[in-house]
């Protein structure tokens, strides 16, 4: 019998090619209805932890609002890209995301929430679409770039795995994820940015644009760690340890995804008004 690690590994390493291969030889109708599928998955998985707590139909109604209003939104956003005022949806988010590590800090005691109340609802809806708009504008931009994204949050959260496995003593944020630790999470900064700087190297790129791909790395590898613990800090709230079990090794497509969410909009606000688009 394969234990939980192995189970992760080949789940990592059977996901990644996939995924590249269906961005680098798709259209844009594949990209989109693949980015519907996880995004319905991991919102799906958002919902049942925090919106379907009991049997009755009645006291489930937003698990069945917050599915609808997710489907809305990302037709919302499909019109924002088209017509490019895609800001409109990402700047408010990369500015929560920005706001989210101040709000750890001051985070004290975590109770089990009975009831999530609207303002959850809302802050779910608007970071979960800005997750589908964040990808598919950085796929309409260059799907270089989205490979770029993918990969540095995939380098980032194994080395922050491994290391805070085998040396980690610090914790990063206890209160919210005891598992994780300081020393994985710079780790995953060392390890993100040495990969960065090879890859412009490789590309060939000239002192300032690699410049401004580090300074983007550096950003979306800290806020990719607050992706993840804020679905941490979700399933805590929650009193779930798991946001599903489709994907051995791992849990749910929320617990893959986790680091993206946060990571996605930030490189795309970043590299955009950077004039940093990686093609």
């Amino acid at each position: 019998m394969l234990n939980n690690l192995q189970k992760r590994v080949i789940t990592a390493f059977l996901i990644y090619p996939i995924i590249i291969f269906i961005i680098l030889y798709s259209n844009e109708i594949i990209i989109r209805l693949f980015l519907n599928i996880i995004i319905f998955i991991a919102s799906f998985e958002i919902s049942k932890m925090c919106f379907y707590q009991r049997t009755e139909e009645k006291s489930n109604r937003k698990h069945y609002y917050f599915i609808a209003s997710i489907f809305i939104s990302i037709f919302i956003s499909n019109i924002l890209i088209k017509n490019n005022i895609w800001h409109v949806l990402i700047f408010p988010t990369f500015i929560i995301w920005l706001l989210i590590p101040l709000y750890f800090t001051k985070l004290q005691k975590i109770d089990y929430i009975n009831n999530f109340n609207i303002f959850y609802f809302l802050i779910f809806l608007l970071l979960i679409s800005s997750f589908y708009c964040s990808l598919y504008t950085l796929y309409l931009y260059s799907s270089k770039a989205l490979i770029y994204l993918i990969t540095i949050v995939s380098i980032g959260d194994i080395a922050a795995y491994f290391v805070g496995r085998k040396y980690g003593k610090k914790p990063f944020f206890n209160n919210i994820s005891p598992n994780k630790t300081l020393e994985g999470f710079l780790s995953s900064l060392f390890v993100c940015l040495s990969a960065s700087l090879f890859f412009c190297l490789f590309e060939n790129y000239d002192f300032i644009f690699t410049l401004k791909i580090l300074i983007i790395t550096l950003f979306v590898t800290i806020m990719s760690a607050f992706g993840d613990l804020s679905v941490s800090l979700i399933k805590r709230y929650s009193g779930k340890k798991d946001t599903g079990n489709i994907l051995p090794g791992h849990g749910g497509i929320l617990d893959r995804v986790d680091s993206l969410i946060s990571a996605a909009p930030v490189f795309l606000i970043f590299s955009y008004f950077l004039s940093a688009i990686i093609k």
